[in-house]
């Protein structure tokens, strides 16, 4: 016998090695990237290299949210994401809400589905160029309502799927319970589906946001001054012709990553009640 727990312990020593190396390695390049960001011009440019700044500074923090302008980027971000969060949602939920809760023939629920996954097919860089011509025609060009709709557009697939998968957990005993008991449809959605579908939405609202928040292709295409343009696009415009400004691309990343993974940790009991497709099972 202890040959075989000598074996079993040299093989969690090696497995804890390997998930410490993993994570050093994971987590190695967001430390130089918070290091770069508090370290000063003159620091950042001498002979030698040292893992953490002698002298911290915020002045790159400052320099890209007040010197260069990223606050209005910052606000274009938040204000795109959010607007894209709330109709990608109710889209999401006013068509996955029949295909679940109603009675809809199998052949309609089929081709709502692959209707919403082939909105996912192409790539973005295959349809940048057509979206382009469309809002330039249409007027929208250099506005936050084009990057809105494309996002929105985007994004609906994964909502719908999502909460598609969500309703399908709750019973729909809960449902009829409240129609037997005089409540119309509206109210039984309002009152019973709604709350105990909350935590989806939450899950898939933070997601989309997310993912609108790191989206560059189309932002970078659809919009040309700051009035429009979002937080991403800003902080490739740190990469000049003549230099790389490294301590201010620095802190822009760091507030780029900070922004949803706040979020993401404020909100995880319901992330992963979301990711889990539901917290009502039937037995």
């Amino acid at each position: 016998m202890p040959a075989p727990r000598s074996l079993h312990l040299v093989w969690v020593a090696i497995a804890v090695l390997g998930l410490a190396l993993f994570g050093l390695l994971y987590l190695f390049p967001l430390y130089w990237l918070l290091v770069t960001s508090l370290k000063s011009k003159a620091e950042l440019y001498q002979a030698t290299v040292d893992l953490y700044p002698h002298t911290p500074t915020l002045d790159p923090y400052l320099s890209v949210l007040f010197e260069r302008g990223f606050l209005v980027l910052l606000r274009n971000s938040v204000i795109v994401c959010l607007a894209t969060v709330l109709i990608t949602l109710t889209l999401g939920l006013l068509i996955s809400y029949p295909i679940t809760r109603l009675e809809v023939s199998p052949r309609v629920r089929v081709g709502i589905l692959n209707w919403a996954l082939s909105l996912r097919f192409l790539p973005p860089i295959a349809v940048v160029v057509p979206y382009f011509a469309v809002i330039r025609s249409v007027g929208l060009y250099d506005n936050p309502l084009a990057l809105i709709l494309i996002y929105s557009l985007f994004n609906l697939p994964f909502a719908i799927w999502m909460l598609k998968g969500f309703l399908e957990e709750i019973p729909r005993d809960v449902e009829d319970a409240a129609l037997v008991d005089g409540a119309s449809r509206w109210a039984d959605f309002r009152l019973v589906l709604l709350p105990l579908v909350a935590p989806g939405l939450l899950a898939a609202g933070i997601i989309i946001f997310t993912f609108s928040w790191s989206e560059f292709l189309f932002a970078l295409i659809l919009t040309a001054t700051p009035n429009a343009q979002t937080f991403p696009v800003g902080v490739q415009g740190l990469v000049t012709q003549f230099e790389v400004i490294w301590n201010d691309m620095a802190a822009a990343g760091v507030i780029s990553m900070l922004v949803p993974l706040v979020l993401m940790v404020l909100a995880r009991r319901y992330l992963v009640a979301g990711l889990t497709f539901g917290v009502i099972r039937e037995k």
